[in-house]
């Protein structure tokens, strides 16, 4: 186990440290290149949020309330079904023929029209 631990100094004298744990041998990752990966991934995370409210006009959503968390489910499970049509489509998983993106589209909509079966049992 390594831990990568930086210290940055900011243009108004103030200092962020951060430490990093990873399982990456040295010879694998020096600690340059862990820093670089890591400050990416909030660059990337900063580009999305910025994209997300300058052009769309989404707002911060504050994590506590009712509404955000069904928000977050429901989107969460939209992009499950979004992996599971892409699966199905273009991996060609299991012994079904290859159905086009209309058909997936026609299916995943009945599929939710559909009441489940009560078990009277």
């Amino acid at each position: 186990m390594r831990v990568l631990r930086y210290r940055q100094h900011k243009p108004d004298d103030t200092v962020v440290q951060g430490d990093w744990l990873t399982d990456w041998p040295t010879r694998r990752a020096d600690s340059l290149s862990l820093y670089r990966m890591a400050k990416s991934r909030w660059e990337i995370e900063n580009q999305g949020f910025n994209d997300a409210k300058n052009r769309y006009g989404i707002e911060h959503i504050c994590h506590r309330e009712p509404n955000s968390i069904l928000l977050n489910w429901l989107l969460t499970f939209l992009a499950l079904v979004i992996e599971r049509l892409y699966r199905v489509r273009y991996l060609h998983l299991g012994t079904h023929r290859v159905r086009s993106a209309a058909s997936l589209y026609r299916l995943f909509w009945l599929g939710l029209a559909r009441t489940p079966a009560l078990d009277s049992g």
